[in-house]
């Protein structure tokens, strides 16, 4: 599989760097007949990679986060001759508990813990929130290394172990309604609605790479936005814009989104 040639559409270096790797561990699968397992993709990260391994018609993949509704999961390659069933499965399965009933832990407290350890966020999978305990789905090769060596949380102390898959609880995330106007559907003047801050603060985000659409990084203030677009601002948040509505009085636009807390 040629790299060049299957990535020459892809613009964002970093993305083209994950897919290089994907068609090093897809080569390495055809030549030696064995099983290779990605680093967690997000769902714009996965279609892409499947896009390239659908051009091999020796390979055969899976994808799996650990759960039926995961958000970031691993791509398994394996030869045609194979079925996913027979392959040992490389994802381990994470409770953290603790004494959160002064003090909330979010996603981000739980995930900046693991990050402190020198693990890297590829290697974890999703990050379940519930309200005294959390469960996440990483990589094999770093299980016993956080089991090891977590023991607190935003300065609460904590009890790691090992579950089942079968242990894995869904949790619904919570949501905030918000509803305001813009003058466009770019998607600075949108997430200037959506965070309450000014156009050219959002357009800094912009140019930072600090914004998501539907998971694929936005670099171009002139984005527009549609509905049931999924945003993401690296240090404000995501939101879900639910519905683009008709003209006010005015001449904006109405907005109806939810934003994720």
């Amino acid at each position: 599989m040629e790299k060049l040639k299957l990535t020459n559409h892809i613009k964002d270096i970093d993305l083209k760097n994950k897919m290089f790797k994907v068609i090093d561990k897809a080569n390495s699968c055809m030549k030696n007949y064995d099983v290779k397992q990605t680093d967690f993709f997000n769902p714009y990260e996965i279609k892409n990679a499947i896009s390239i391994l659908n051009s091999n018609s020796d390979l055969k993949y899976a994808v799996d986060g650990g759960y039926h509704n995961a958000e970031r999961c691993s791509i398994f390659i394996y030869p045609f001759y194979m079925d996913y069933e027979d392959i040992n499965q490389g994802l381990k399965f994470i409770q953290i508990e603790g004494n959160f009933k002064f003090k909330s832990v979010s996603h981000k407290d739980y995930l900046g813990a693991i990050l402190s350890l020198g693990i890297k966020r590829e290697k974890v999978g999703d990050i379940i929130i519930h309200d005294n305990f959390c469960q996440l789905i990483v990589s094999e090769d770093i299980c016993d290394f956080i089991l090891i060596n977590l023991n607190k949380v935003a300065r609460n102390n904590v009890r790691v172990f090992e579950i089942n898959k079968s242990d894995i609880i869904e949790s619904t995330p919570s949501y905030k309604d918000l509803s305001f106007t813009v003058s466009s559907h770019r998607i600075d003047c949108i997430i200037s609605g959506l965070y309450n801050i000014s156009r050219q603060e959002s357009i800094k985000y912009i140019n930072s790479e600090r914004v998501q659409v539907d998971y694929e990084k936005i670099t171009t203030p002139s984005k527009e936005i549609k509905d049931e677009s999924l945003i993401s601002v690296r240090g404000k948040g995501r939101s879900k814009i639910v519905k683009i509505g008709e003209l006010t009085k005015k001449g904006r636009i109405k907005i109806e989104a939810k934003l994720i807390i």
